[in-house]
């Protein structure tokens, strides 16, 4: 007997479930990498020390708002956005862990700002998997972990992308209103970003929509070059090396999202229409290219920091990435193509986060702590790391020439130079080197004594 024509055969329920779980999975798509964005940046993300970088711009926040603002506009414009930022958080609390929140925050817009343009460009499916490209990229959570204004740069620059692309597309005044304000405040998060400026006058060139944020961003550039043209604060000349680093950040050290980026842009173009649509694999190309370019031109003029600064290419890469990854026809090799992606990211991210950290501030501050008497004084080296050093050990005085008992030195930057740079401050044979100890690979707390 045949079973009722209503009856639901296993099959039929597998089916079903494999339906549904389609389903789940297809309206979970926008938030899986702004999920994943989040739980990367926030895992023990108050654990590492502040590295001196950070601590430099804690102290640059110190103060009243307006106190802040005025010392960022004559002393460091390029950062006067993002130290307006962090003034509030700061004097809500100097932990590790609340000054780099704003961060991880910023690496969740940026992962939601990707899918926005991955989908307005190529489709939501595109989207989401740029979305999660970005979120694992080592690059970028390295950024998203950190105090300072790189990961906004990013997230403003993909922001300011997808409403770019929602104008170009078939936007109206509102949009472009709403484009151009974003497109002003480019700068305000990091020179870096005027970046995603020139991509899109790439893709749509003499649109008046860009007319005023081209002036503005041109003087706020120019303000910030004649603020870094004498600047000391260990940037040095632009290196290949540190080019080469910079790019290997922003690709996640990934082949496969070189290779995807370079076959998404080719697709977006060759799917085009002339005249109409080419602009989307513009885009897409001078978010990934534009960083490299505005590095290598400043790189001339002003001491520049290209191992961070090129890491906003990310952006760019993973959208390429995303669109090449869905534009591939044959699925075994479009499964072999995200295998291989996720796999060098996962491989990544294990191996920095089981990489000492260089310079741990808070084990030297600990050391000095334990072994100094009041009698004794302490110098750090370079001037600009006193503020790392201060952030752990604030009840400690520092000086510039070892004198008292004993001497302690700490002393950040090639620790095969560390004893050259101690017998500048303590002046041998007056003191001789007792003990040398490292809180990191590129840390080193000497003691200096009497003999």
């Amino acid at each position: 007997m045949s079973a009722p024509a209503h009856t639901q055969t296993p099959s039929d329920e597998s089916v079903a479930v494999a339906g549904r779980l389609v389903a789940v999975v297809d309206r979970t798509l926008p938030y899986l990498g702004p999920m994943l964005a989040g739980v990367l940046g926030l895992v023990a993300l108050g654990r590492r020390a502040l590295v001196v970088d950070e601590a430099t711009l804690l102290t640059a926040a110190q103060g009243s708002f307006s106190e802040v603002v005025d010392r960022a506009i004559s002393d460091d414009p390029a950062r006067v956005g993002y130290l307006a930022l962090l003034q509030p958080v700061a004097r809500h609390g100097d932990s590790e862990l609340w000054l780099r929140l704003p961060s991880v925050l910023a690496g969740i817009v940026a992962a939601v700002a990707v899918y926005l343009l991955g989908r307005r460009l190529a489709g939501r499916y595109a989207g989401a998997a740029a979305s999660l490209v970005l979120a694992t990229s080592v690059g970028v959570v390295s950024l998203t972990r950190s105090v300072g204004p790189l990961a906004f740069a990013l997230a403003a620059m993909l922001v300011s992308s997808a409403l770019f692309a929602r104008s170009v597309d078939r936007g109206n005044a509102f949009w472009w209103a709403l484009y151009a304000l974003s497109a002003v405040l480019l700068p305000l998060t990091h020179p870096i970003a005027v970046s995603a400026l020139a991509a899109h006058l790439v893709a749509a060139s003499a649109l008046p929509a860009l007319a005023i944020a081209v002036v503005e961003c041109g003087l706020l550039l120019g303000a910030a070059a004649l603020d870094r043209a004498d600047a000391l604060d260990g940037a040095g000349p632009l290196e290949l090396g540190d080019v080469g680093a910079g790019i290997g950040r922003a690709l996640a050290w990934s082949p496969a999202v070189a290779g995807l980026a370079i076959w998404g842009i080719v697709s977006l173009y060759r799917g085009s229409t002339v005249g109409t649509g080419r602009w989307k694999a513009a885009l897409v190309a001078g978010l990934a290219v534009m960083p490299l370019v505005f590095v290598l031109a400043a790189g001339v003029v002003v001491p520049v920091y290209p191992r961070a600064a090129l890491t906003v290419a990310a952006g760019g890469l993973a959208l390429g990435a995303g669109i090449g990854l869905v534009a591939i026809t044959d699925r075994g090799v479009r499964l072999a193509a995200g295998t291989g992606l996720a796999v060098v990211a996962v491989a990544a991210l294990a191996t920095a986060a089981a990489r000492d950290q260089p310079e741990n501030w808070r084990a030297a501050a600990q050391l000095v702590r334990a072994n100094a008497s009041a009698k004794d004084t302490v110098v750090v080296l370079p001037q600009r790391a006193r503020a790392a050093f201060s952030y752990y050990a604030p009840e400690l005085r520092l000086t510039t020439v070892g004198r008292g008992d004993a001497v302690f030195v700490v002393i950040a930057g090639d620790s095969g130079q560390a004893t050259a740079s101690g017998r500048q401050v303590v002046s041998p044979p007056r003191y001789a080197l007792l003990s040398e100890e490292h809180a990191g690979d590129d840390l080193v707390v000497q003691r200096w004594i009497r003999p």
